[in-house]
């Protein structure tokens, strides 16, 4: 039996597992090569692309594509870098591969839940799929597939979308993503591979990010924007929320799963997650026609009318806080300055495993540069507060250093409620927000002051319908799962 660990359900949403209930996770990142012919191979392209979405997943990374004996896949623990060598890379002849790097959102981390994770049948024809988000009714469908004998390999909710593709996969690759997407539900952007085809689709709510992209004929799949630029693709279009994208070797074919068109939609409920613009893409994308970047310098700007302490400095908290730190100096016509150093070899400190490793990792990763806040009142920009562990160890730091006073900016609303869309942070009790007024929550992290940007502030920044993106993170008002129609499962 699996060690699944599943999580109390809340708000009628059908619980998720973890195996580590303590350790906040990011979202995944897929990128996807589908018919290159360009001078070096798919490989490469997808390293690249993989490269530039390290910051989506750091515990494993992994590619799946074509050799003479169907479907293979190479994967391993760790960063893209360390995971695939020149040789490696080179040694893949196929002009299609499917990639992808993972944080744990549902399953522990090991190797076999590293992703694309690929199913053979008896006549050895196989399907390789990489999924970036979070099933809802997993605990259902996992008692429903043990109840018929499969067996799991992995703790990975990914298996049970791949388990219900390969059931359907003799009705032809589109119809088997559409019965599966009838089944499953939550968030998902997801590519899965075939013998000759390759498969995008995204949720109907949207929840996760996905983009289309062309390069020396191929076509290209990405969870950002950021992805295509890294390897000179041209951006298409943003895959619609509901949408199948099939690439054969007979063209493209798109098929939306949702009732009625995008307009439609929108009044019942489209759901892309408010935190990729406040923190997990790079602020290089555009996702869904908005610059991750010119809406957290907006975010920054407005918080300046909130800002009623007198201040000397402002200081962006590397590297998360910068870009709502420009907009904020700017609109106070504040000096910025880059007054904490940031060690570049270590990884995002959130995502360490206990308290202690974490408080150790911002030691080693901070330290201040004393002759620019000694005897100055600054205030620290960060885009959010999860724990608030990185804030009260930065505070100390910036104390020892002589500043005089030390408010704390957070370019958004607290995080006070749990995600159950692809976010592993399972736990209220673990949020740094969660039932504290602001001034003892400023007094736990040891500033003197703590202001966040108010939900207003995001909304305006994107000139975006409330309606049309999730932030139960923030609210607690969990999407409503847009229907899918006429699906028989």
């Amino acid at each position: 039996m699996l060690n699944f660990n599943f999580m109390e359900s809340r708000n009628d949403l059908e619980p998720v597992y973890s195996s580590r209930s303590f350790s906040p996770r990011e979202k995944c990142g897929i990128f996807a090569v589908y018919n290159y012919r360009g001078t070096d191979n798919a490989a490469l392209a997808t390293y690249l692309g993989l490269m530039a979405l390290q910051h989506r997943g750091q515990e494993s990374a992994g590619m799946a594509f074509y050799d003479e004996k169907g479907i293979a896949h190479i994967k391993g623990m760790g960063l893209v870098e360390h995971t695939f060598s020149n040789d490696m890379l080179q040694a893949i002849k196929s002009d299609t591969v499917l990639g992808h790097v993972r944080y744990s959102t549902t399953g522990a981390s090991y190797l076999a839940n590293a992703q694309p994770l690929l199913a053979r049948s008896v006549d050895q024809s196989g399907l390789a799929l990489a999924h970036n988000g979070n099933l809802t009714n997993t605990r259902r469908l996992y008692d429903r597939l043990l109840g018929e004998g499969h067996i799991f390999h992995s703790t990975s909710d990914t298996e049970i979308m791949l388990s219900y593709l390969s059931r359907f996969k003799r009705q032809g690759l589109l119809k088997a993503v559409q019965a599966t997407m009838g089944i499953v539900e939550g968030a998902y952007a997801a590519v899965v591979l075939d013998d000759t085809q390759m498969a995008a689709f995204r949720d109907p709510n949207g929840f996760r990010p996905l983009v289309m992209g062309r390069l020396n004929g191929a076509y290209i799949f990405a969870s950002e924007t950021a992805a295509l630029d890294a390897v000179g693709a041209n951006f298409i279009r943003d895959l619609e929320p509901g949408e199948i994208i099939v690439v054969s070797p007979d063209g493209l074919t798109s098929l939306n799963v949702c009732s009625g068109g995008r307009e439609d939609r929108e009044k019942t409920g489209l759901s892309l997650c408010i935190f990729e613009y406040v923190y997990f893409s790079r602020p290089d994308s555009v996702l869904d026609g908005k610059s991750v970047y010119e809406v957290r310098k907006k975010v920054g700007s407005l918080m300046a009318g909130n800002i009623s302490h007198k201040l000397d400095l402002i200081i962006p908290s590397p590297d998360s806080g910068v870009t709502a730190a420009i907009g904020l100096a700017e609109s106070l016509k504040l000096r910025l300055d880059w007054a904490v150093h940031r060690n570049p070899y270590l990884g995002r400190t959130f995502i360490g495993p206990s308290r202690g490793e974490r408080e150790q990792a911002v030691r080693l990763k901070f330290n201040p540069i004393k002759t620019l806040v000694k005897g100055k009142k600054v205030a620290v920009v960060d885009d959010s507060l999860v724990r608030g562990t990185t804030a009260r160890l930065l505070s100390g730091l910036l104390r020892e250093a002589g500043a005089e006073e030390i408010h704390l900016l957070i370019a958004s609303p607290p995080y006070r409620y749990p995600c159950y869309y692809g976010i592993d942070i399972p736990l209220a009790e673990d949020l740094a927000s969660t039932n504290r007024e602001i001034e003892q929550l400023a007094s736990a992290i040891k500033v003197d002051s703590i202001t966040f940007a108010g939900l207003n502030h995001l909304y305006d920044a994107l000139g975006e319908n409330k309606n049309n993106l999730c932030d139960a993170c923030f609210t607690g008002n969990y999407p409503k799962l847009v229907e899918i129609r006429g699906m028989v499962s």
